[in-house]
C-alpha cells in the first residue's frame, strides 16, 4: 500500500493507548514547520474517532485549534511520560490513509507546529500491540471496531 510522501516517514513512533483504542505519534520537520501526526492503529477505529475524544475532553464548543491542541498534548505526554504506552519504536516506517484533518498554526504547542490526522499504519506493528486496550473510561470512545 503506498501513500503520499507528505504523509508517510521513517523514524520515532509512539504507540501509546488512549480510551481502549491504540494511536501512533510520528513528528516530522518539514518547510520550517514540525508536524505531528497521529491516528488510529486499531483497525477499525476511524481518525474522527480522535476528534470525538477530543470533543469530550474539551469544554462544550471547542474549536478545532484547542481539540487539535489536546490531542498533540496526549500524543506527547506519551511521548515525554510513557504514559499509556504501548511501545516506542525508533526506526520505523509509517504512513497515514484514508481522509485526514490537518490543523495548521499550532504556534509551536508541545513543540508542534502542524496537527495532521488520519488513520495511521505501521507495518512493525503486531495485531497485539494495536489491539483494543482495557481503559477505566471506556464512555469516552464509544465506538466499535469491526
Amino acid at each position: 500500500m503506498s501513500a503520499p510522501a507528505l504523509h508517510k516517514g521513517m523514524g520515532r513512533v509512539t504507540v501509546f493507548s488512549m480510551f481502549g483504542p491504540v494511536f501512533g505519534f510520528a513528528s516530522l520537520h518539514e518547510d520550517g514547520k514540525q508536524l505531528a501526526y497521529v491516528g488510529p492503529l486499531t483497525p477499525g477505529v476511524s481518525w474522527e474517532a480522535l476528534w470525538v475524544m477530543a470533543s469530550k475532553c474539551n469544554r462544550i464548543g471547542a474549536s478545532d485549534h484547542v481539540r487539535a491542541q489536546w490531542i498533540v498534548t496526549q500524543a506527547t505526554r506519551s511521548f515525554i511520560m510513557h504514559a499509556d504506552l504501548v511501545v516506542q519504536l525508533d526506526a520505523a516506517e509509517w504512513w497515514m490513509t484514508g481522509h485526514r484533518r490537518l490543523v495548521e498554526s499550532l504556534s509551536g504547542w508541545c513543540n508542534q507546529d502542524v496537527l495532521v490526522t488520519g488513520c495511521m499504519r505501521v507495518p512493525e506493528l503486531t495485531d497485539e500491540q494495536i489491539a483494543l486496550k482495557p481503559t477505566f473510561y471506556p464512555h469516552y470512545y464509544e465506538g466499535n471496531p469491526t
